[in-house]
C-alpha cells in the first residue's frame, strides 16, 4: 500500500470553505477536524504502546481484519498482527519511536489514508540500532473509534550506532544485527529520486 503523495499534497494544502456556510457545513468541518485529530492521536499512542511493549494495546489499535505490513511481509487479522509484533518486541530490550510528521486525508465511508514518518532507537542485547521509517496507512472508523485498517512500514535506514557514518553513506543501509546488509526501501526506489541521481 502506497499513499499517493501528489494527491495528498493537493488535498491537505488546499482550503475549500463552503460559501455562506451554515450550521450544517460548520458541523461537518468540526467533525472532520475531530476525526483527523483522533487519527493523529492513534498514531502517537501507537508509538507509546510499541515502546511500552503493550501488545494488547497495539493489537487493539487495528480493525479485526487489519493488516500490518513490514517491508512487503503482511500479517492480516488480530492473531497474525499479534504474532508479528510479539516477534519484533522479543528482539529489543528497549525501543524509542519518535513520530516526526503525520498527514491525514479523510475519505468517504468513515475511512482515511495517511502518511507518517519518524525515527527509532532500538536496543538489542548487544547493540543499539538507529532507524528512519515511513508508514503508509489506511484507517477505518469502527463505531466511534478510529483504527488502523492497514499499516505498512518502510525504512530509509536501520544501522547499528557504531556503524552510522559508514552505514548511512552506503546503499545497503538495512543493517539489522545478525543479518546481511540489504538495500533500503527508499529513497533510491522512488522515480523522483532516480531522475535527479542519474
Amino acid at each position: 500500500m502506497t499513499v499517493n503523495l501528489s494527491r495528498l499534497i493537493d488535498a491537505r494544502t488546499s482550503v475549500r470553505h463552503p460559501p455562506e456556510a451554515g450550521p450544517d457545513a460548520w458541523q461537518a468541518e468540526l467533525r472532520d477536524l475531530r476525526d483527523r485529530e483522533a487519527i493523529r492521536d492513534l498514531a502517537l499512542l501507537y508509538t507509546r504502546a510499541v515502546d511500552d511493549h503493550d501488545i494488547d494495546a497495539v493489537v487493539g489499535m487495528y480493525t479485526e481484519d487489519g493488516v500490518f505490513e513490514r517491508r512487503g511481509v503482511s500479517a492480516a487479522g488480530h492473531a497474525a498482527v499479534r504474532a508479528a509484533y510479539a516477534e519484533a518486541m522479543g528482539l529489543y530490550r528497549l525501543t524509542l519511536h519518535t513520530l516526526d510528521a503525520h498527514v491525514v486525508e479523510l475519505a468517504p465511508g468513515r475511512t482515511a489514508v495517511g502518511w507518517a514518518a519518524g525515527h527509532a532507537e532500538l536496543v538489542t542485547r548487544k547493540t543499539a540500532v538507529m532507524a528512519a521509517y515511513r508508514y503508509d496507512d489506511a484507517y477505518r472508523c469502527a463505531g466511534d473509534r478510529w483504527l488502523f485498517a492497514h499499516r505498512s512500514i518502510t525504512f530509509m535506514y536501520a544501522v547499528p550506532m557504531e556503524e552510522m557514518s559508514r552505514g548511512l553513506t552506503a546503499s545497503d543501509r538495512m543493517r539489522w544485527p545478525g543479518a546481511a546488509p540489504g538495500r533500503a526501501d527508499y529513497p533510491e526506489s522512488l522515480p523522483t529520486w532516480t531522475t535527479y541521481r542519474d
